[in-house]
């Protein structure tokens, strides 16, 4: 689902972090190898799994 500023229908494009690539919209990175990729799939495993940090 994109996003939008306010009230107009012209959605926001959402960069990389790390190396300023378009995200697709999954979010995930394009560039294979990016470390963005590799930390998402570390949140969704802590958020999947319950485990908080102390």
């Amino acid at each position: 689902m994109p996003k939008f500023i306010g009230d107009s229908k012209v959605p926001v494009m959402e960069f990389c972090e790390y190396c300023w690539e378009v995200l697709n919209e999954d979010g995930t990175c394009p560039t294979e190898g990016c470390v963005h990729n590799e930390l998402m799939d570390e949140v969704i495993k802590d958020e999947t799994s319950g485990t908080t940090q102390p």
